[in-house]
């Protein structure tokens, strides 16, 4: 693995702050969230780093062995940048049920037995010691159709509620919380700076279940000034309480990045040809263009280069992703988006 050393940015450069080693970071947790090791999940055959967040608030850190000068990569915030590498875990979908019981089931305090249930030991028709014989069993009644049980009062009953006795409609499960937006912190001796909240979906899933994510350091907001200090811990946290995988997370500074500029927002109509044509690249660096007309299903590549045609077929708001990638590998993938309104 590559450690960190104290970098000079005077070309591009990376600094891999966790790439699958531990030699150079410390992990620790802030407020009530948790950070560490996964020895089971894995990233390009490497261990990668669990985060168990409870909020923008409450995640994990790394604290880096040797804290290197901010400068090197937010004197030009516009060629600085933070990428990761997630996975968010995929919550257990919910079972429809009453409130307080299994699925289906209604609620009981403990002790009470479902009705019909018996004492462990009883058959059918056996009464309690003491008991007239000629009484109805534990749990029966002497009722007529339609009857409600002796001191039950009506107005117990739970909305949509049939008849006396029978259930209610289950209860909506709550849908299960997945984390959808994350935040980083970067934190020097002389403050913090503040990616905000990031949203996972507009970022590419580079192979199964993990995701790319580049944010430019000119992202980054914070109360003073940190450009002259030493960055020594970069914080991670998810929008809900839930868990996540970092398999890679590098700080780097490219003096002249891509650019990513799809162009001003349009509007069009359904069944025509429309032309999205992306900015050019400085000093003709060599790039390659990948466009998703939508932001439904992910982001995919459904048109390419810099110049491309598309036709919608259903009126709406459509917004565009536009990434534009180093065809030789060498520098970071920069994303850029335009909203489309399509009419009839």
């Amino acid at each position: 693995m590559i450690g960190i050393a104290t970098v000079a940015c005077a070309q591009d450069c990376r600094l891999p702050v966790y790439s699958g080693s531990l030699k150079d970071v410390k992990l620790g947790s802030w407020g009530s969230g948790t950070i560490e090791l996964d020895e089971e999940e894995e990233y390009l055959e490497d261990k990668a780093l669990k985060v168990e967040t409870t909020g923008f608030f409450a995640g994990g850190r790394l604290i880096l062995s040797n804290p290197q000068d901010a400068g090197q990569f937010l004197s030009n915030p516009e060629g600085g940048y933070l990428k990761l590498v997630v996975k968010i875990n995929e919550p257990a979908p919910v079972q429809p049920g009453m409130p307080g019981g299994f699925p289906g089931d209604m609620p009981m305090d403990p002790g009470m037995m479902d009705p019909g249930m018996m004492p462990p030991g009883w058959q059918p028709g056996m009464m309690p010691p003491g008991v007239d014989p000629g009484a109805f069993p534990p749990g029966a009644y002497p009722m007529e159709p339609g009857m409600m049980p002796p001191g039950m009062d009506p107005a117990m009953m739970d909305p949509g509620m049939m008849e006396p006795g029978m259930m209610g409609p289950m209860a909506a499960p709550e849908p299960p919380a997945k984390i959808e937006q994350l935040r980083a912190l970067i934190v020097t001796d002389l403050g913090a700076i503040d990616s905000g909240a990031i949203d996972i979906a507009d970022y590419p899933e580079i192979i199964e279940d993990w995701v790319e994510i580049v944010v430019g350091l000119d992202q980054f907001k914070g109360a003073v000034d940190v450009t002259g200090g030493k960055i020594e811990q970069i914080a991670l946290f998810g929008n809900v309480e839930e868990t996540f995988w970092i398999g890679d997370l590098t700080l780097g500074y490219e003096p002249q990045p891509l650019v990513a500029d799809a162009g001003p927002n349009i509007t069009t109509k359904v069944d025509v040809e429309t032309e999205f044509r992306a900015a050019p690249q400085p000093a003709g660096a060599n790039a390659t263009y990948a466009w998703d007309f939508d932001d439904i299903d992910g982001i995919q590549g459904e048109g390419y280069g810099a110049e491309t045609t598309w036709t919608f077929v259903t009126p709406g708001y459509y917004t565009v992703t536009l990434t534009v990638s180093d065809a030789n590998g060498r520098k970071v993938s920069r994303i850029d988006r335009l909203n489309v309104k399509v009419t009839e």
